[in-house]
């Protein structure tokens, strides 16, 4: 992207007034005096691009002065501001031009922004058609009439999708990405790495704006471990859901399922299939072993005419005996089986209970441990056994210790109950699996005696009946074989499905598991590592070439995590105490000794700043980066930097125009010196001699724009 004519247009009570500044390619310098409007004409020229969220958080009014807005002093006397807008030209990576229009002051919404489809600030004459789009408005940068979707679209930029602090996603919006190729005079120069609107929560911004501006791959392999993460969270919890939904399957028909998985496996099915199981006696058998005998006995029922009553009498008889002996048995059993249920769910209470101790005791030691870090009772002859006062031995138990034993210290403590809570869950977990096994058996043994029940009901109604009548037991026994056949294929079917689907979700975690091993194991891949070395190594060239002294330029690092400037490890920062030193030499010498290795003079930090971002410009020119080819810093020289330091500045900016890239400062350097400076480099100069903002003369045409949607 190039700026290619910025224009203020203020109408007065005494007529226009306004700035108009053309930019051409490669490096261009506006010079100005102090105070005359040249930050103005960069906060203007934000404006016009809808990026006031880098110069404020109100969104209430323009973050312009009242030159623009209410009062505008001029040669004149102090002028009224009746209406006032600004115009941007801006071209593409194209070729294409457009031209943005936006009301400071009128009878427009302040967030209308016109574009004008053509250079009419350059070429008035041309044809343009006219849009209208909003802006800082809710779907601004991903609406089709929103403005920073347009202005994303026209410079071929695909925002990436950026997570929030509030965990949803959300595009990186171009307010965070200016402030990396615009350095604003009272914002800008404060910190090494642009400060980025913060009210848009998005987490790491700046991480994820150098990203996206150098284009690597660490973003897209951070959402990609991301969306696996998350991927195989829904994984896990869809296998834990058809887990519980299987097992409370199982319990309504008085099983339990032995072979099942409790965590998603790669391997489907598994080596020993998942099978129902139901209680016989104080044994388990499958339910497909049951269900075969069940049809086996019905087979032969079928086989054999129901006899009647006179036929089976005596048979009936013993068969009531038994029965009924066998339902006292049963009693028996289950009166047993609940005491010992009721035992084992004692036992799960006690071991919990000691998991909680334990978890506090664990605590406590720490606890005690931390402040003895912190000095507490820090060398204590007590703690070693000893008397602090007649260092006579003291011993912590009533009986005596041998000579040989020792008591264990806070961290053998430690270890020793991590250990002990270790063990005491998987404790927990087998007694937990004991007593549900022992529960599922109780229920059936009640089912059964339900059955033997109505057994001995139909049998003692079988002995009661006129002999010449069927069987009531032979009738009831068949169709109790028939229905217990009918409720297992049931449950077995249903069984099977939920088994079944498991399958696919084995097959997802499968993929998903090669697919997080397919992934770099750090986020930043090859490539990315050398563009970041390259990049350092521009800093560093450039830190030489600038005049750094801070300390050697060669220690300077781009910090792979953060992509912050650092140095040994930390983070290069300004020393505030040498701005002040000259106002309090004493205080300044009594910190110069606790300052630490990375920081640096606030000139130092204006010189890393040029580095920082000219060296991102200087990284687009390789072709695989995102960075627009441009750079606009207001008052670059801060700190008193010196001459030497800017003038190389100058120097390296104007390589620029050889890479067809783009680099504006505006500056109110001594003009002479300017120009001296300037002496030899390819550029363009822009002096503005007084105000910048000035009357239009009245013999100057002014250009007219159609309405939107004309030609």
């Amino acid at each position: 992207m190039k700026f290619r004519k910025f224009q203020i247009r203020i109408q007065t009570a005494s007529g226009p007034y306004g700035a108009s500044i053309e930019f051409a390619d490669g490096l261009v310098v506006v010079w100005a005096d102090n105070s005359m409007g040249k930050s103005t004409c960069v906060r203007s020229m934000l404006i016009a691009l809808g990026m006031e969220a880098m110069l404020t958080f109100s969104r209430s009014d323009l973050p312009l002065p009242p030159a623009v807005k209410s009062r505008l002093d001029s040669d004149n006397g102090e002028q009224l501001v009746l209406e006032s807008e600004v115009f941007l030209e801006i071209e593409n990576a194209f070729g294409q031009r457009i031209v943005t229009q936006r009301t400071i002051k009128g009878q427009r919404d302040k967030n209308l922004i016109t574009v004008h489809s053509g250079p009419v600030l350059t070429q008035p004459e041309c044809a343009a058609t006219s849009r209208d789009y909003y802006v800082n408005l809710q779907g601004s940068a991903t609406r089709g009439h929103g403005f920073h979707h347009f202005l994303a679209e026209f410079l071929g930029w695909t925002l990436p999708a950026v997570q929030s602090f509030d965990g949803s996603e959300r595009p990186l919006y171009l307010q965070c990405i200016f402030p990396y190729v615009v350095v604003e005079q009272t914002r800008g120069w404060s910190t090494l790495q642009p400060p980025v609107p913060t009210h848009f929560r998005i987490r790491d911004a700046q991480k994820r704006v150098v990203e996206f501006l150098l284009n690597l791959d660490a973003h897209r392999v951070a959402l990609k471990r991301q969306e696996l993460q998350l991927d195989k969270s829904r994984i896990e919890s869809e296998w834990k859901a058809m887990v519980t939904q299987v097992s409370d399957m199982v319990e309504t028909a008085a099983a339990t399922v032995q072979s099942l998985p409790r965590k998603p496996v790669a391997s489907w099915p598994p080596q020993v299939p998942p099978q129902m199981v139901v209680p016989s006696g104080e044994t388990w058998i499958p339910l497909a072993h049951k269900l075969q005998s069940n049809k086996f006995n019905l087979a032969q029922l079928v086989e054999q005419e129901i006899p009647r009553v006179q036929e089976i009498a005596s048979a009936a008889q013993s068969e009531l005996d038994a029965t009924e002996r066998e339902t006292r048995d049963k009693q028996t059993l289950l009166s047993r089986l609940l005491d010992i249920l009721e035992t084992e769910q004692e036992e799960v209470e006690r071991v919990e209970h000691r998991l909680l101790t334990i978890a506090e005791d664990v605590q406590r030691h720490k606890d005690v441990k931390t402040l003895q870090g912190l000095g507490s009772r820090q060398g204590s002859e007590l703690d070693t056994g000893h008397c602090p006062i007649c260092h006579q031995a003291v011993q912590d138990s009533l009986l005596p210790l041998n000579s040989d034993q020792v008591v264990m210290s806070l961290d053998e403590n430690i270890q020793f109950l991590t250990e002990q809570k270790r063990t005491f869950e998987l404790v927990l977990q087998n007694s937990k699996r004991v007593a549900e096994a022992r529960a599922t058996q109780v229920r059936s043994l009640n089912v059964e005696l339900s059955s033997l029940r109505v057994r001995v009901r139909s049998l003692r109604q079988t002995l009661v009946s006129d002999a010449r009548l069927p069987s009531v037991a032979a009738i009831r026994n068949r169709m109790e074989l028939e229905n217990a056949i009918k409720r297992d294929e049931m449950y077995l079917a249903h069984f099977s499905k939920l088994i079944g689907s498991f399958a696919e979700l084995s097959r997802e975690w499968k993929r998903c598991l090669l697919d997080i091993e397919g992934l770099p194991r750090e986020d930043t891949t090859e490539q990315d590592r050398l563009k970041i070395r390259t990049w350092t190594g521009l800093i560093r060239e450039q830190l030489a070439q600038f005049g750094f002294r801070s300390f050697p330029p060669s220690q300077v690092n781009v910090s792979k995590d953060s992509y912050r400037p650092e140095h040994d490890g930390f983070d290069i920062q300004a020393d505030v105490n040498q701005i002040d030193s000259a106002s309090n030499a004493s205080g300044a010498a009594s910190q110069t000794s606790t300052q630490l290795q990375n920081s640096i003079s606030a000139s130092d930090l204006i010189r890393t700043i040029w580095a920082y971002l000219n060296g991102m410009l200087e990284m687009g020119r390789s072709g695989c980066t995102n960075h627009p080819g441009f750079l606009v810093f207001d008052e670059p020289r801060q700190q008193s930097t010196r001459d030497v330091s800017f003038v190389e500045l100058l120097r390296r900016a104007s390589t620029s125009h050889s890479f067809g890239q783009q680099v504006i400062f505006f500056t109110s350097e001594n003009l002479e010196r300017l120009k001296g400076h300037l002496s030899g480099l390819p550029h363009s100069l822009v002096a503005i001699e007084g105000r910048v903002i000035k009357q239009f003369p009245p013999q100057q045409p002014t250009e007219s724009f159609e309405e939107p949607g004309t030609a």
